[in-house]
């Protein structure tokens, strides 16, 4: 919720909620009577705050189609526990004490106190119920009937046609709320399906664009809106132009004819010619793949620390077609002995790669064809190890392992989460042109081309260019490799 309004103030001295302290747009989505209603609009519209006022009421047989009295069964879900926190903790804070059994509680993001998070409750007009919470896998949501569903996040369509048939017999009702994004714009086409097809008269939505009247409570002495104006600004121009009618809830999907990264890349002040200084630290960020092109490294200095730290992806490595491991092998240590990083040894036919201060690597690529061109972080320190001169077919792997340079040793893989993509698409979008360049040199043509028209799609091979960045980039910038010595 934004400034100037808690949750407290949808409530008079009883805690019985105030029904004109909504917006107009909660307020119809709390009066609908579909099967599937689906509340879809821009961030800060207090779609976590109705969810968890209709959880409240349908525990309690109060919304219109229930039978008050009645015990019912609700369930509260979403892609994350952290997605489902937010709601928990609203609806934690419009219950009254002795509603669940003694020892359920709020704490650190969720309901507490049972260890399958089913709770029961045990008082009020809704005793004999259950609130069920769970993140769409839970083996908690999987088997029993429910009068209500509830999720925070567009449903997967395997999970939606798990929990759909939980309702019937019961007359039950889902609610969905959520603020398209491009990591599910294209996973809930079933779901735009459904809504508008003509002959389904059971499903509908709620459109909430992010304006200052639909971000603004109706009644009471003063309303007073969630967000300001200068704030739904600033979110239109801090995003990615391809997403921005999206965050704001004026479209279900991305804007066509521009590029992720129109706005902040620019050739003309992104592409410089850089002379690392003294104690800048050297990452490879590796993006696996067995078709053309698909197979990348970026060598990237850093320099700097904490927020002020900046990166320029000086080389880089694509393979031309498909390609085994020892041929990427090859063209990466080409990579760095172009960029003065490693060093042949002076009589000895060997290469000194002790200048890259971290490699970081998608964990692995299934192939091609039942695993032929299957590649790894595993198989390609074999195939430097090769590379070197070690003769890997006779030795362990703990021998040939411990010659490498120590941060070879161990690639780190990236953390992935739910959004972790696009999460790191927009931290790289945020630091251009200030804090992360490219080289003009032609080895960067093809990376500076990704950056150029990448649009967005998943699937397409200019995103392995752009991997390969955002991997060594999150990893410094997060904290989790930290740049000493």
């Amino acid at each position: 919720m934004g400034a100037g309004i808690s949750w407290a103030d949808l409530f008079d001295g009883s805690r019985r909620p105030v029904p004109t302290r909504w917006t107009d747009p909660q307020r119809r989505f709390l009066e609908s009577d579909l099967h599937l209603s689906v509340l879809w609009g821009g961030n800060a519209m207090g779609k976590s705050m109705v969810l968890a006022e209709i959880a409240r009421r349908a525990l309690r047989g109060e919304l219109p189609w229930q039978t008050p009295g009645q015990p019912y069964t609700v369930i509260v879900t979403g892609n994350t526990w952290s997605q489902i926190g937010s709601t928990l903790k609203y609806l934690w804070d419009g219950i009254k004490p002795g509603e669940f059994r003694s020892g359920v509680r709020y704490e650190s993001g969720g309901i507490k106190g049972q260890r399958l998070q089913v709770f029961e409750v045990v008082g009020g007009a809704g005793k004999g119920g259950e609130l069920r919470c769970g993140t769409f896998r839970a083996a908690n949501l999987a088997g029993p009937r429910a009068d209500v569903v509830l999720s925070d996040e567009p449903l997967p369509e395997d999970v939606h046609a798990e929990l759909l048939p939980r309702l019937m017999g019961r007359n039950g009702r889902m609610y969905v709320t959520f603020t398209p994004t491009l990591g599910t714009a294209g996973d809930i086409d079933y779901l735009w399906r459904i809504i508008d097809d003509p002959g389904i008269a059971w499903a509908g939505e709620i459109q909430a664009p992010t304006t200052i009247e639909n971000c603004t409570p109706r009644g009471g002495l003063v309303e007073v809106p969630f967000v300001r104006q200068a704030e739904i600004d600033r979110l239109r121009e801090g995003v990615s132009p391809i997403q921005a009618d999206m965050r704001l809830g004026l479209s279900r999907y991305p804007r066509r004819n521009t590029t992720y990264f129109d706005g902040t890349w620019d050739p003309r002040v992104c592409r410089v010619k850089y002379a690392p200084p003294r104690g800048t630290k050297v990452l490879v960020g590796l993006d696996h793949g067995s078709k053309a092109q698909a197979q990348v490294a970026s060598l990237i200095y850093a320099e700097g620390r904490g927020l002020s730290t900046h990166y320029h992806v000086a080389d880089m490595y694509m393979s031309s077609g498909r390609s085994e491991m020892r041929e990427d092998a090859r063209g990466i240590i080409d990579m760095l002995l172009r960029a003065g990083v490693a060093h042949r040894r002076v009589g000895v036919p060997s290469i000194d790669l002790a200048d890259v201060d971290l490699w970081i690597g998608d964990r692995s690529h299934g192939g091609y064809r039942g695993g032929l061109g299957a590649k790894s972080n595993g198989d390609l320190q074999r195939a430097i190890a090769a590379e070197l001169g070690f003769d890997v077919d006779r030795m362990q792997a703990h021998e040939w392992r411990m010659k490498l340079p120590e941060p070879l040793r161990k690639i780190r893989t990236p953390r992935k989460r739910h959004r972790s993509m696009w999460d790191g698409m927009e931290t790289l979008r945020r630091m251009m042109p200030k804090r992360l360049t490219v080289s003009d040199a032609g080895h960067c043509d093809p990376m500076a081309d990704a950056f150029d028209r990448w649009a967005g799609a998943l699937l397409d091979p200019l995103r392995d260019r752009l991997d390969s960045v955002r991997y060594p980039v999150e990893e410094v910038d997060s904290g989790r490799w930290r740049m000493v010595g």
